[in-house]
């Protein structure tokens, strides 16, 4: 059995009479499932079904202690509300049938505020790096955060444990108090963040510690000693002159007798973009990158117990560092999006049926103010409608034909089988997958490449007919006959129209990545998004080539391509001695054998280029999309995706299942 391989996962641990199942912490994170400071339906939804997978704790990620002076997020749970109380406890109840205890994160964002409408309340007048950064880019003045007085220290104190009262009324066993990520508490730890010269400056640990310690000491005396303390605490901001890594534990060491967890993180929540690199938690890193530090931990406190957190994917990855001893907990969280029964399969064996995350970062939806998703599992934001996972059945049967095999048609495949629809799926290709095979040849996307190997099984196990090596035409279509029909052909890769751009040194950039052309050892790279940004890290980072990326957009414009991978682009390169460059506002107007021309700047300009790569995305396939749409009546014919080109994996499958989960 799976619980043979993972037995330390699965040793159950208990603190002050509270037994957790196992190892496994589901750690906190924005959900945006809340409204107006409350636990909504789908949030509890979304929480229960990561229960029913397995864990042994899940915890509600930041609860504000009053959202009106302290919001950095467009849900947040407000604990100031006598209202909440409500929503909480149906909450505990709806994860505690599953045997699993719920933990809830309290905080005060302090000069991290940015909600509209939240004072900007600080231990000193000092805004962000990243509020300094953001301000000079958007050329405006940088926000000043409100110096606390004496007074309003005190009342927030209060609310911090008012909050914890809060949840010990709605019989939560677990809180966690958010010290890390440089939040209110972690600016009083930091001397880059906390300037005061009174009894809760930075001069000593006893002073940079006063804030915490008389919230703990609230705490304590309120709800009593059987209630459990977690602390979230940064091992270093990774900022210059900031919080280290031994100040934070000998911090660590004075909150210990109030506290019966620590859960490690790191970085520095509002960080300038040019530190993302520090804070990224992308494929580009490797997994478990926390250890060492956490060490420093683990060595230095004496009971409490340490929960191990960032960039944990598997539970191979968990019993490797329970079997260390570096932890007691393993804390992770996207692997849950990705298979909310990860656990539970684990347990059982089924490693093959696992939905493993690939760390794309699709998750972080929330930031453009939208809810929480998943690249690979499209079923995350529907438990409310569809509990665990069930989906509704068709009333009589009926045929769907799927034409393409990349993502977007795999997960119609199997989203329409497991709804009773008869699923025929046609691929010109000799096998499913689509451009996932080129989203994972570069070495550091390797693990695209389980979710490529996933899906298809899926799709095999699940009774669809599958013709691959058959280009479906609209006379296929006519001869299928089917009630509905899904183009999902994706698109072209598109070469912009310069001269020479046909020359035999120019070559898609996949096919670069691929290994399929030999390169010399200057590289052109038209365009700077995503795509153009991974293929310049690798060549010039990992292979020592000297590589230029030229695109016509300003930076700013690429920078939002690449999402919130740029600046770690940037400083991964730098820190690996990269030999590189970066022009933007450029456009070529010839590519030579030897040489590309381009004109920046009011004047015409040429480089050296071994090879030159093209990296300008797609483009739909509008004429063969065009001859399906009347194969059918035409309200039955779905195109898949935005026009058959999805900028991501995570836009292709979510796009896919929202149609075959409700199509009727």
């Amino acid at each position: 059995m799976g619980s043979e391989k993972y037995k330390r996962c699965f040793e159950p641990l208990t603190i002050k009479g509270v037994t957790f199942k196992n190892r496994i912490v589901c750690t906190p994170h924005i959900h945006a499932w809340g409204s107006r400071g409350l636990v909504t339906a789908e949030q509890a939804a979304e929480y229960e079904r990561i229960a029913a997978g397995g864990p042994a704790i899940v915890t509600l990620g930041n609860c504000a202690v009053n959202m009106k002076e302290c919001s950095d997020e467009v849900s947040q749970i407000d604990l100031s509300q006598e209202p909440v109380l409500l929503g909480l406890n149906v909450l505990r109840e709806r994860v505690n049938r599953w045997g699993c205890q719920i933990s809830a994160q309290i905080n005060y964002a302090g000069r991290n505020a940015w909600y509209p409408g939240s004072v900007f309340y600080a231990p000193s007048p000092i805004p962000s790096p990243g509020e300094l950064e953001r301000a000079a880019a958007e050329g405006r003045r940088p926000r000043v955060p409100i110096e606390l007085t004496k007074e309003k220290i005190i009342e927030i104190e209060d609310l911090y444990i008012g909050g914890a009262i809060k949840l010990k009324r709605a019989g939560f066993k677990v809180i966690q108090l958010h010290c890390a990520h440089n939040n209110l508490i972690g600016q009083f730890f930091s001397p880059i963040s906390n300037h005061r010269t009174d009894e809760y400056g930075c001069d000593t640990y006893e002073n940079r510690t006063r804030f915490v310690m008389n919230i703990l000491r609230g705490i304590r005396k309120a709800c009593g000693n059987d209630l459990i303390i977690d602390i979230r605490m940064s091992g270093e901001d990774k900022l210059p002159n900031a919080l280290t890594v031994d100040e934070a534990v000998e911090i660590s060491k004075i909150m210990e007798p109030y506290c019966d967890i620590f859960t490690i993180s790191n970085a520095f929540h509002m960080a300038p973009p040019s530190i993302a690199g520090k804070m990224s938690l992308g494929m580009y890193l490797p997994q478990i990158p926390l250890v060492d530090y956490t060490w420093k931990f683990k060595n230095a406190l004496k009971k409490a117990k340490i929960t191990f957190t960032t960039c944990v994917m598997n539970l191979d990855n968990a019993e490797q560092l329970l079997e260390s001893g570096v932890c007691d907990f393993v804390g992770m969280f996207r692997p849950f999006l990705a298979d909310p029964d990860i656990v539970k399969k684990s347990a059982r064996g089924k490693i093959d049926d696992i939905n493993f995350c690939i760390r794309c970062e699709y998750h972080n939806r929330f930031i453009f103010h939208q809810p929480i998703g998943c690249a690979v599992n499209p079923l995350v934001g529907h438990s409310l409608e569809f509990p665990y996972g069930k989906l509704p059945q068709i009333d009589e049967p009926k045929k769907l034909m799927i034409v393409g095999g990349g993502p977007a048609g795999m997960q119609a495949a199997v989203t329409a089988r497991k709804r009773g629809f008869d699923v025929v799926l046609y691929e010109a290709k000799d096998r499913l997958g689509g451009a996932l095979y080129w989203a994972q040849e570069l070495p550091f996307k390797r693990e695209i490449e389980k979710y490529t190997n996933y899906i298809i099984r899926q799709v095999e196990a699940s009774g669809a007919e599958i013709k691959l090596g058959v280009k479906a035409t609209p006379e296929t279509v006519a001869a299928e006959n089917p009630d509905f029909l899904f183009i999902a052909i994706g698109g072209d890769y598109t070469k912009p129209p310069i001269k020479g751009i046909d020359g035999p040194n120019v070559c898609y950039s996949y096919e670069a990545d691929a290994g399929e052309v030999e390169l010399g050892d200057e590289i052109v790279i038209i365009g700077g998004g995503l795509v153009g940004m991974e293929s310049a890290m690798y060549f010039a980072r990992d292979c020592g080539k000297k590589v230029t990326v030229i695109d016509a957009a300003p930076q700013a414009v690429c920078a939002m391509a690449c999402k919130s991978n740029y600046a770690a682009f940037l400083q991964w390169m730098d820190e690996g001695g990269a030999d590189y460059k970066l022009i933007y506002d450029a456009a070529i107007t010839e590519i030579k054998d030897g040489s590309v021309v381009f004109f920046q700047g009011g004047r015409m300009q040429e480089i050296k280029a071994d090879n030159v790569l093209v990296a300008t995305g797609m483009r739909p396939k509008i004429e063969e999309i065009d001859s399906f749409r009347h194969t059918l009546p035409e309200t039955d014919v779905y195109i898949l995706g935005y026009n058959c080109v999805n900028g991501t994996i995570g836009d292709a499958t979510n796009a896919a299942f929202d149609i075959a989960a409700h199509v009727f």
